[in-house]
Order: structure tokens, then C-alpha cells, then sequence
């Protein structure tokens, strides 16, 4: 089984970091504002950010008032890592941020409170390593937020045969709403609950909070 990332999607978002804010700020908001109930009122402890891109979460946590205790970012590209970096000491908690494969997370096990997967189970070769990979870093009964897009609605079929030809950047598949269902399911999550959601007038987004079932 894959237990990393193409290296081709690394090189393309180093290349992409420098401006990735400035061109997908109305999607970043768009797909982490489907999150906000889930995160703005619960304590979350112990918080890790899995692809975390250019680390919009950290921001968006401390502007939400959500109880953090750390924040610990992991992203494939050492480009966009840099660029998060910076972003870390907004909220007043201790963080980190590390560059890193989400099929094999440098993080130990049982280790966190709560897991978020913000639009990068798309890209997984594997979503069955990147689940239980998630599962492992997460103690018993933790929590995953998982936001990706949604293949189900035509729009999105139609553009993700569009995006298979014309993207530098590679992506493995998209997946429905019922297909991520059930892959949580399969991973050993519980499913809480699950939200739709739009960025923009063609991005539809799907999201789920989902508990870690001890084994």
C-alpha cells in the first residue's frame, strides 16, 4: 500500500505557496467555515492540522474563540509549510509545523485530541492509509473534522473530468458524500455528524465530525 504522497504534488504546491493565500482565499474560508460548528464550542486539546497548506486553520481557530491547548500543522510541501509558519503564534497556544506525508504522519500515536483534513483526501492514493493514519495519531474516542469535495452533485462530475485534464497538479479521485461515509465507517470512525456545503459557485463541499471508535 502507498505510504506517501506523489512527489509531483509536493513540487507543484512549493511552486504554488507564494501566492496560494491570494488565489484561494475565498475557497479556504469557504471550506473551513463549514467546520466552524464543530470546532467553536467544544474544547478541542491537543489540535492536528493535516495538510495544512499555508495554516489558515490556526487564524481561523483563534478568531472563533475555540479552546486549543497546541496546534501541530504537517503538510507534504516544505514551501507551504514556510508560509504557515508565521501564522502560528496568533491564537496564544504553543505550535508547530512540520512538512510531512498524511499517509505516514512523523506524529506518535494516541497523540492528539482532534484531528482536522481540510480538502486533501482527494489527493490520497490510499484513503484507507490516510484514515488509519488519523485514527492512529488521534487517542480513543478523539475527534476527526474531514471537509472534501463532493462528487455526488453533476457539476462536480463534469468537473472533475475537466480537472483530470487540464490540472498541472494530479489528484487521485473525488469522492461522494455516502462514499466518505463510509470509508470513516470502515476506519473505525463514528460518524456525529455531517454537513454540506458550497466555496464559490461551482466548489460543493462535504463535512463530517467523526469520533475515533476505541478498538
Amino acid at each position: 500500500m502507498p505510504d506517501t504522497l506523489p512527489t509531483s504534488i509536493r513540487r507543484e504546491y512549493d511552486r504554488a505557496a507564494a501566492e496560494y493565500d491570494r488565489r484561494w482565499a475565498r475557497y479556504n474560508h469557504a471550506s473551513l467555515a463549514l467546520l466552524r460548528p464543530w470546532i467553536a464550542g467544544p474544547t478541542l486539546g491537543r489540535v492536528l492540522d493535516v495538510g495544512c497548506g499555508t495554516g489558515n486553520l490556526a487564524p481561523a481557530l483563534a478568531e472563533w474563540g475555540a479552546s486549543v491547548d497546541a496546534y501541530v500543522g504537517v503538510d507534504l510541501s516544505p514551501g507551504m509549510v514556510r508560509m504557515a509558519a508565521p501564522k502560528l503564534g496568533v491564537g496564544g497556544w504553543p505550535g508547530a509545523v512540520v512538512a510531512g506525508s498524511a499517509l505516514a504522519l512523523p506524529i506518535a500515536t494516541a497523540s492528539f485530541d482532534t484531528a482536522l483534513c481540510a480538502s486533501n483526501l482527494h489527493y490520497w492514493p490510499d484513503a484507507h492509509v490516510g484514515l488509519a493514519e488519523l485514527r492512529r495519531v488521534l487517542r480513543p474516542g478523539g475527534r476527526l473534522l474531514l471537509v472534501d469535495w463532493d462528487r455526488a452533485p453533476l457539476r462536480m462530475r463534469a468537473f472533475d473530468l475537466w480537472m483530470r485534464r487540464g490540472l498541472r497538479i494530479k489528484y487521485h479521485r473525488m469522492y461522494s458524500r455516502r462514499e466518505m461515509r463510509a470509508l470513516l465507517l470502515e476506519a473505525g470512525f463514528r460518524v456525529a455528524h455531517e454537513a454540506r456545503g458550497a466555496a464559490g459557485l461551482l466548489w460543493r463541499l462535504a463535512a463530517f465530525e467523526a469520533a475515533s471508535v476505541p478498538a
